[in-house]
């Protein structure tokens, strides 16, 4: 009885877990598409390169939660 309870805890767990990073990579995602229209927008050199490297940061970071994401959902 006990070990059922801890396995459903453990998938609650899990579930919030994957809950949060999915929401993180939503956030993610719009962070990459404001960042490319302002990219796009701009002529300064110095903020070309701003957000060159701020959208190569969050892609990183794309790629780091969707690793993440995968291995929630896959325990």
């Amino acid at each position: 009885m006990f070990l059922d309870i801890f396995k459903r805890g453990k998938k609650h767990r899990q579930s919030i877990e994957a809950q949060i990073l999915s929401e993180e990579v939503s956030k993610v995602q719009e962070k990459l598409a404001a960042t490319l229209c302002q990219f796009e927008d701009t002529t300064d050199h110095e903020l070309l390169d701003y957000y060159t490297y701020y959208y190569k940061a969050n892609e990183i970071r794309h790629t780091y939660l969707m690793r993440k994401l995968k291995e929630a959902y896959y325990k």
